[in-house]
């Protein structure tokens, strides 16, 4: 029987949702930021909030053609035009020609989506023609980022934007991912580099390698995500999918389905930044600034999520398919699991599956429980596990060829 899709205006109203609570952010916080008296980590610059507002915004405007998303996106549109064009963006623009791309991102964007300003262009093209305009060095998708950014306000439709560059193949959409013991910082890259390369289907570039190895990447990328409870960047992991236009699979159907969950749970997409104790003590102004300034950006990351899976052909099914699963392999997997005190909102969904589904997304599971090994050093452990997951029939998971080679290298250090 044929997988129905997720119901599109359960997306819209999660699209919308990020919408509002965009508009919102803007009038609250692209004034003058946000800062917080008891944890500089939450300090936000008003640049930062106007430039991700307006990627948000751009995305968006993929599925504008939906009525309730037209009419916000115009609105917002408006709201941020003062702030994205203001005196200090433009004066950022002219002090710091490295950094004019970085300045003049929502204006780039807001020129492509019809609404024009020759003054900011001059300032801009000015900038990037200076001496000091290559004056900062950065890490490859920041580079892609920049090229991306060139692109759109040049309207670039030259076959040279068809090919791989050698900065795209730098990134961490061209390289492999420590899948093990990689961080946080490395999967933003590999998410970063996916959105810049595909400008959100609206005029996509040719991805580094292929896409079957990309989305095995991503799933792994999803699997350290959900167990960490960091639904910002496994949102980021998810637009994969979408994005590249290969079929949502099992794995990411699940991811998804968590995400959803957890958003109509807690009303809007939690952040790791949102302390609920240190929210409980604040009211009014304060509490809502609070609650902005460290929930806007996860909440912006389903709505970039939800415009691209409402793209045609890139929505996701509603069930998991259970074609291609490896029956009985959940349950020996799961054994290996770590047995934690508080169970994560991932644990609660997959408890909740059916066999056939659980073992759909063994591979998934497998994952989780690889880095969970190498995270205590338990290093038996783990060659029981990868023996298990080899009469499983999943070794082909590029996380068990990573810990495979990892044990390879320990022989060398037991060995002295």
């Amino acid at each position: 029987m044929r997988n129905s899709l997720w119901d599109p205006q359960d997306l819209l109203r999660r699209l919308c949702h990020a919408l509002d609570i965009a508009r919102q952010t803007i009038e609250r916080l692209a004034r003058s930021g946000y800062t917080d008296p008891e944890n500089a980590d939450h300090n936000l610059r008003p640049e930062k909030i106007i430039s991700e507002t307006a990627l948000l915004l751009y995305a968006s405007s993929t599925v504008s053609h939906f009525e309730q998303v037209g009419a916000r996106t115009r609105a917002l549109a408006q709201v941020l035009i003062p702030y994205a064009r203001s005196e200090r963006i433009l004066l950022g623009i002219c002090l710091e020609p490295a950094l004019a791309w970085d300045y003049a991102l929502a204006h780039v964007l807001l020129k492509k989506l019809g609404y024009e300003d020759s003054t900011f262009d001059a300032a801009l093209s000015q900038a990037i023609q200076g001496q000091a305009h290559t004056g900062r060095e950065r890490t490859p998708y920041r580079v892609v980022e920049q090229e991306w950014l060139k692109e759109i306000w040049t309207d670039s439709t030259s076959p040279t934007r068809r090919r791989k560059s050698s900065s795209l193949r730098s990134t961490a959409l061209g390289q492999s991912i420590d899948l093990l013991n990689g961080s946080k910082d490395q999967i933003y890259a590999f998410t970063h580099a996916i959105m810049y390369v595909s400008d959100f289907n609206l005029s996509p570039r040719r991805l580094p390698k292929p896409k079957q190895l990309i989305c095995a990447e991503a799933e792994a990328a999803l699997a350290y995500c959900l167990d960490e409870q960091d639904y910002d960047v496994a949102a980021e992991v998810l637009l994969t999918w979408p994005l590249t236009g290969k079929r949502w699979s099992p794995a990411a159907v699940f991811g998804f389905r968590v995400l959803a969950q957890v958003e109509d749970r807690a009303g809007f997409l939690p952040s790791p930044g949102t302390r609920l104790d240190r929210l409980n003590t604040l009211e009014g102004d304060a509490r809502t600034d609070y609650l902005l300034a460290t929930a806007y950006h996860t909440a912006y990351v389903m709505g970039l999520l939800c415009a691209a899976a409402l793209q045609k052909g890139r929505t996701p099914p509603r069930k998991i398919s259970t074609r291609r699963r490896r029956t009985n392999s959940a349950k020996q997997i799961a054994e290996h699991l770590n047995a934690d005190e508080v169970v994560k909102h991932w644990r609660e969904a997959f408890d909740a599956l059916d066999d056939t589904e659980r073992d759909a997304i063994s591979s998934l599971v497998l994952t989780i429980a690889l880095r969970q090994q190498v995270q205590k050093r338990d290093f038996a452990g783990l060659r029981s596990l990868l023996a298990t997951a080899y009469e499983c029939g999943l070794a082909d998971n590029p996380a068990a060829s990573q810990a495979a080679e990892l044990l390879e290298r320990l022989t060398i250090f037991d060995a002295r």
